[in-house]
């Protein structure tokens, strides 16, 4: 008599309704896991519902369904999930995915927000459908709401796009809809970078009021670090002995590849008084705790400052702390006309993002480029 090919289904559940839950059981050794009845052609949606005791008891339904399947000789093969999956399902599991994966904070935080917007627009029988009968008027009709500027549209369609590529990969979809609604032509910001009389101006200012604001901003300009996540979370174990190099790992700064940065003489005077203040390697340089200030600590120092330094003149408006990022990028390529040296520093992913930086600061345009036209 043959063995018994299944084990009895089980529930995992997360107290959090906003991370799905299921069942799991092992078929031929295979481990499947279930969200819903779709398999059994049954409407048990248990991450649709509202409270967690409505959770808990469509999966105690869902579990006592399977079960009873599988004990009858039903096989879980018998379904492709591959090719007949929801859509509201396909949009989870392409979030669930990205939420796990090594993105910045505020990447994860625009999906999350445009995943809630658009599951809340479509109706859910469009919801319920699968991902490859989606209408792309549906697309269209949910970015119409976007129309503000031209920015804002694309950087949603950009994002959706995101949804719908994965679903693509994984095969739930045979296309990728957003591609094929309107694109709309967006207009470069040009960022206001600083004099060298406005540098030293906002950095002394900087220095007497606001100390820890004012090393951020020294080592976003000098180390070309980015100030909210790289800068914020940097600890006396990322600093070298000698007070040579920043260290970060692929998993701590945004290009995702290890990063040794070189620390101009100017900030290790003002690092070394920091250091000095702490013997614990975890500590952060800042906070000199174990736990950083929070992700909006230098967002709101900047913006205190900013309000007292605009009233006196030391700044502009449209100067901000990526300025110091900006003004050294610019520097660096009027000293050296080297954009391979540049995207090193900024650890851009090829030379046409340096270009295009380049050009968003204003610092090339395409007038210039006549300039190194070939000659006969």
């Amino acid at each position: 008599m043959r063995q018994k090919m299944f084990t009895d289904p089980k529930i995992i559940l997360n107290d959090d309704l906003s991370i799905r839950s299921y069942i799991t059981f092992y078929y031929d050794g295979k481990r499947f896991r279930e969200y819903n009845g779709k398999k059994l052609k049954l409407d048990i949606n248990p991450n649709y519902s509202k409270t967690l005791t409505d959770r808990k008891r469509l999966l105690n339904r869902l579990c006592f369904e399977f079960k009873k399947s599988l004990t009858s000789g039903w096989s879980p093969y018998e379904f492709d999930n591959q090719k007949n999956i929801s859509l509201r399902d396909a949009l989870d599991i392409v979030l669930e995915e990205k939420l796990k994966s090594e993105y910045s904070r505020t990447y994860k935080r625009d999906l999350s927000s445009l995943h809630e917007r658009f599951i809340n627009f479509l109706p859910p029988s469009i919801l319920n459908q699968y991902v490859k009968s989606l209408d792309s008027r549906y697309i269209e009709n949910f970015l119409s709401n976007f129309k503000s500027s031209n920015r804002n549209y694309m950087n949603k369609r950009r994002s959706l796009s995101v949804f719908f590529s994965e679903m693509l990969r994984m095969g739930f979809a045979s296309k990728n809809l957003v591609l094929s609604t309107k694109s709309l032509k967006t207009k470069s910001v040009l960022h206001q970078t600083y004099t060298k009389d406005e540098l030293n101006s906002v950095l002394n200012f900087l220095k007497a009021e606001y100390p820890n604001l004012h090393l951020c901003c020294l080592i976003t300009y000098g180390c070309f670090l980015r100030p909210h996540e790289e800068v914020r979370l940097l600890t006396k174990k990322h600093i070298s002995e000698d007070l040579e190099q920043i260290n970060l790992s692929g998993k701590e700064n945004k290009s995702g590849r290890n990063r040794n940065v070189f620390i101009p003489n100017y900030i290790k005077i003002e690092l070394a008084k920091r250091i000095n203040e702490t013997s614990d390697g975890e500590n952060n340089i800042f906070s000199l705790t174990n736990e950083p200030f929070n992700n909006d600590y230098f967002r709101t120092q900047w913006s205190r400052a900013k309000s007292i330094m605009l009233k006196k003149g030391i700044i502009k408006k449209d100067q901000t702390i990526y300025s110091f990022r900006h003004t050294a990028a610019v520097n660096v390529y009027r000293k050296t006309k080297d954009l391979d040296i540049l995207q090193q520093l900024l650890q851009h992913s090829n030379m046409i993002v340096t270009l295009n930086y380049l050009r968003g600061l204003g610092e090339i345009s395409d007038e210039r480029l006549k300039d190194v036209l070939p000659e006969l």
